[in-house]
């Protein structure tokens, strides 16, 4: 709200107070007004108080509107209303992380050398502590500031040939989960609506790989164009390679290629490990949103293009201008019982909003400019209210 809007409403109302007309309009105004005022609770900071209560103690400076709580103290109004203050506080705290990395050490051995044929089935693994693991396990992962490389260990070399292609130098794993890092370091644990951020974790594994598919890239130029520096994982790019569609030179990859990688990469994420990740990711994007409130779950589809293009830019390029356009198809991958448990959180968070939360998304609604005409009408019927001493 600018100054003069504030002035010329203050020059208006010493004229109404000049006339026996307008000090009736004020009496009816405030008549009209009390009730609703005086009953209506609502919750700010943790304090219940009455809506007169509240716009009584709102007041305009140099510095926009400011209000001033049960110890005195003067708050900035725009920041009170504004739910972005802890999502902006969280953020700068994961861009100061430094990232850690860990080298587990994994030791495989047949469980019997005699049972032929000697397959993934007949292979057993340990930790470093000896320990027999379950199952094989994941070559890497990424939990905040830290990501752990698994190296696996055999002890012969016909079985270390096998387990060669799930260690790093061929599989690239660090890579990988140091995308994940830098992912949540450019926003993809900011807020948004359930179904946006269950995409957008879902869109961080392919961007993952992604980068771990150019590393292999990478790999296969830089030795000797061996494709077993290709594993299986991206064997549509492989066998584009293969087939001459594309002849890898050096680093800089075509427009042609990069949309081809981006594509491929999605339709195999897709159809290999989506169902695997759907639990876990469903998991996660209602984590990265617990703390979110009511008006931060509200869509906001410009800031998740914001952030779908800070993660797909890899090796300098943009590789959200091909992948956008696959979004419907995670979408529809989406459950009825996905939907329905995401209502009961918004409905849980709606419920628990206090005042400035729901001015939030009044400003949301309306607009800013509408916004701040209805806090101005509300700071004036308080005032009027409390003119004529009904303010009880």
């Amino acid at each position: 709200m600018e100054k003069k809007t504030i002035k010329k409403l203050g020059l208006y109302t010493g004229l109404l107070l000049c006339s026996v007309s307008g000090i009736a309009l004020m009496h009816q105004t405030a008549q009209e007004n009390a009730p609703k005022f005086n009953q209506t609770k609502v919750v700010v900071e943790g304090d219940t108080l009455s809506f007169q209560d509240f716009y009584s103690n709102l007041s305009f400076g140099a510095k926009g509107w400011a209000y001033t709580n049960a110890k005195g103290e003067k708050l900035d109004f725009d920041s009170l209303c504004n739910f972005l203050h802890g999502e902006k506080a969280k953020q700068e705290e994961l861009k100061k992380l430094i990232l850690k990395k860990r080298i587990d050490t994994i030791y495989v051995s047949y469980k019997n050398k005699r049972l032929q044929p000697l397959n993934e089935t007949n292979i057993v693994y340990r930790n470093e502590y000896a320990d027999s693991l379950t199952d094989m396990p994941a070559m890497g992962k990424y939990v905040y500031d830290e990501i752990v490389i698994r190296n696996f260990k055999a002890d012969n070399p016909e079985l270390q040939k096998i387990m060669d292609v799930y260690n790093d130098s061929l599989n690239c794993t660090s890579v990988h989960e140091e995308q994940h890092f830098l992912n949540t370091q450019n926003g993809l644990r900011t807020w948004n609506s359930y179904p946006l951020k269950y995409v957008e974790c879902c869109f961080d594994e392919i961007s993952a790989n992604i980068r771990q598919c150019l590393q292999q890239r990478k790999n296969y130029i830089n030795r000797g164009k061996n494709l077993d520096c290709i594993t299986d994982r991206f064997n549509l790019y492989k066998e584009a390679i293969k087939a001459g569609k594309f002849n890898p030179k050096n680093e800089k990859f075509s427009e042609a290629e990069a949309e081809f990688i981006a594509n491929a990469v999605f339709d195999s994420w897709m159809k290999e490990k989506y169902d695997l990740y759907a639990k876990q990711l469903y998991s996660r994007s209602k984590y990265y949103l617990n703390a979110a409130p009511y008006p931060a779950i509200l869509e906001n589809k410009e800031k998740h293009n914001a952030v779908m293009k800070k993660i797909f830019t890899i090796e300098n390029y943009d590789f959200w201008k091909h992948l956008q356009k696959r979004e419907p198809e995670i979408l529809a991958k989406i459950t009825p019982d996905m939907k329905k448990k995401w209502e009961c959180l918004r409905t849980k968070k709606f419920k628990s909003m206090d005042y400035p939360q729901q001015l939030a998304c009044q400003k949301i609604a309306k607009g800013e400019e509408q916004f701040q005409k209805d806090v101005q009408k509300n700071v004036m019927k308080a005032r009027m209210i409390a003119l004529f001493g009904m303010d009880k």
